[in-house]
C-alpha cells in the first residue's frame, strides 16, 4: 500500500475504536458514514507524509486485516439469515447499479422485483418501485443525543490530527442526521416489506450501506455489483454486503489480498456489459457526417478523467493531431462535463480541424465506441467496453495521484505514462500487421481472465436463486 493508504486504514481503525459506541438500533454510526469524505486537502497531506502514524495511538492496519477489522462490527449487527426463496422480493437500489432496461426487462420478474428509485413513478421497466422518503420518522431525541454525544467525544481530541481538525469534525456531525434518518426509513421499509435479497451498485452512498448493514441486521442478504474498475481503493473497501460482484480474476485476488473471503466474491462480471453483445450501431457515414468527420481518415476516440497531468494529455493530442492520417473526438468525463472543467480541451479543438470535443452528457458511448477505429483513454471502465466492442486501446496513465494503479499493465506496452512513446505505439499499431496481432494476443489474454462474457444478467439471477435458497 502506499504511505497515504496505510495512513487512511490505520486513521479509521482508530476512529471507529474511539466512535463504536455511538450507536444507533445497535449500528454503530461511525461505519455508516463515508469516511473518506471526511478528510480535507490539509489532512490528506499530512497523510502522505511517513510520519503521521506517530500521531495516532493505532498501529498500523495489515492490508490483509482490513476486512476481518471491519467484519467484527459487522458481526455484532448480523442476525440469522431468513430464507425467504418463495415469498420474498429482490430489493435493486436504481442508484449506482448502472443495469439497463433491458437487463431489468430480461431477467427479473415485476411480480417478485421491488425497485428502489428517487423517481416517482410507481413502475420502471414494468418493475414496482418503492421510495425511501415514504418511510421517514421522527428521531429527534435520540440524534440529539449522538451529535451531543460525538461533539464532546471530539472536544477530548482537541491536538489529534483528524479528530481535532474543524472539516473532519463538521463532516461527520452534519452527517448523523442523515445516517439516523436513513437507517431508520431502512428498518421500516424492511418490515413492511417482505425481502429477500438486495442488490446495490455501491456501498459508498449512505442509503445503499444502510441497505447492506440494516438487511444484515433483519437476515437478509445482499449483494454488491461492481460500479467501475478499482482505482479509489476507499469506495470499495470495506464490503459491507454478502456477496461482492466482481469483473474478473484481478478484483478476485485485489479483495483477497484485503481479507474478504473467497466465499464473499462472486464471478458474475456487470449485466451492463452485455448490452454490448446485442447493440446494432447506427451508419457510420450519418455518424461521421454528424461531427463533420472525414470518411478517409482513421477516427481516434479520446476519453479523458479528472485529475490528468494536462500537459502530458495536450502533448499527446497534439502529436496525433499533427499526423494527417486521424482524427479525434474527446470525450471529457461526466464530471468534467457537470463541472464545466473542459476549457483545455476546447482549446485543442480551436487549435486543429480534426479535434471534435463532446460537451454534453447526451452522447450514447457505445455508438461513439463503435465507430471508433481505435480508443485512446485514460484509467477507465471505456477501456474494458471497447476492448469487449473489439476495439484497440490505447492507454495514458497521465493521473495525478497519491498512489499508482496498476489495473491495466497487463497491456504492456499499451499503457504509456509519457505521450511520446504511445504516440509510437498508436503508429505502429497501424502500421504494421504483426503489431496488430500482438496486440490482439495482449486482448485475448485481458479477456481470458474476465467474467464480462455477455452473460452477467444470467449469473446475477443465478446468484440470486443460490443465496435464497
Amino acid at each position: 500500500m502506499s504511505i497515504y493508504l496505510n495512513n487512511y486504514w490505520t486513521l479509521y481503525q482508530e476512529f471507529m475504536d474511539t466512535f463504536h459506541e455511538l450507536t444507533f438500533r445497535g449500528i454503530p454510526v461511525a461505519m455508516v458514514t463515508n469516511f473518506y469524505q471526511q478528510i480535507d486537502d490539509a489532512l490528506k497531506a499530512k497523510m502522505e507524509k511517513d510520519d503521521f502514524y506517530t500521531e495516532l495511538k493505532t498501529p498500523f492496519m495489515k492490508q490483509t486485516m482490513i476486512q476481518p477489522y471491519f467484519e467484527s462490527f459487522l458481526e455484532n449487527v448480523r442476525a440469522p439469515i431468513v430464507s425467504q426463496e418463495n415469498t420474498g422480493k429482490i430489493l435493486i437500489n436504481a442508484d449506482y447499479t448502472r443495469m439497463t432496461a433491458l437487463t431489468y426487462k430480461r431477467w427479473f420478474n415485476p411480480q417478485s422485483t421491488l425497485i428502489l428509485t428517487r423517481s416517482k413513478n410507481t413502475h420502471v421497466f414494468g418493475i414496482p418501485t418503492e421510495h425511501i422518503e415514504s418511510y421517514q420518522e421522527d428521531n429527534a431525541k435520540i440524534l440529539k443525543e449522538l451529535e451531543t454525544n460525538a461533539a464532546l467525544i471530539f472536544k477530548k481530541y482537541k491536538g489529534h490530527p483528524a479528530f481535532g481538525n474543524e472539516y473532519f469534525q463538521k463532516t461527520f456531525l452534519n452527517r448523523i442526521s442523515l445516517i439516523v434518518k436513513t437507517i431508520s426509513s431502512v428498518f421500516n421499509l424492511f418490515n413492511k416489506s417482505n425481502i429477500s435479497i438486495i442488490v446495490v451498485g455501491t456501498t459508498e452512498d449512505i442509503l445503499s450501506r444502510c441497505l447492506a448493514i440494516v438487511g444484515a441486521a433483519k437476515g437478509i442478504k445482499s449483494i454488491c455489483l461492481q460500479h467501475g474498475i478499482l482505482m479509489g481503493e476507499e469506495a470499495f473497501m470495506p464490503v459491507f454486503t454478502t456477496f461482492v460482484g466482481v469483473y474478473g480474476e484481478y478484483e478476485k485476488t485485489w479483495y483477497l489480498q484485503r481479507g474478504v473471503t473467497a466465499e464473499q466474491i462472486a464471478a458474475v462480471g456487470h449485466p451492463k456489459y452485455d448490452d454490448i453483445f446485442t447493440y446494432s450501431p447506427g451508419k457510420k457515414e450519418a455518424f461521421l457526417k454528424s461531427f463533420g468527420l472525414n470518411a478517409n481518415k482513421l477516427t481516434l476516440l479520446v476519453i479523458t478523467g479528472p485529475n490528468i497531468d494536462l500537459i502530458k494529455f495536450n502533448k499527446l493530442i497534439k502529436n496525433i493531431a499533427d499526423n494527417p492520417r486521424f482524427q479525434i473526438i474527446i470525450k471529457p468525463h461526466p464530471w468534467e462535463i457537470g463541472k464545466r472543467k473542459y476549457d483545455a480541451y476546447l482549446d485543442l479543438e480551436k487549435q486543429y480541424e480534426s479535434v471534435k470535443v463532446l460537451t454534453t452528457r447526451v452522447n450514447n458511448l457505445y455508438e461513439l465506441i463503435s465507430h471508433a477505429d481505435g480508443v485512446v483513454s485514460s484509467l477507465s471502465t471505456v477501456v474494458s467496453e471497447s476492448i469487449l466492442f473489439n476495439k484497440p486501446v490505447f492507454i495514458f496513465n497521465f493521473l495525478i495521484s497519491n498512489r499508482t494503479y496498476d489495473y491495466y499493465d497487463c497491456f504492456g506496452d499499451y499503457i504509456q505514462t509519457d505521450p511520446d512513446i504511445l504516440l509510437k505505439i498508436v503508429n505502429r499499431y497501424y502500421n504494421s500487421n504483426q503489431e496488430r496481432v500482438k496486440y490482439q494476443s495482449i486482448r485475448n489474454q485481458y479477456l481470458s481472465q474476465f467474467y464480462n462474457d455477455g452473460s452477467s444478467g444470467k449469473k446475477l439471477i443465478n446468484l440470486i436463486k443460490l443465496a435464497t435458497k
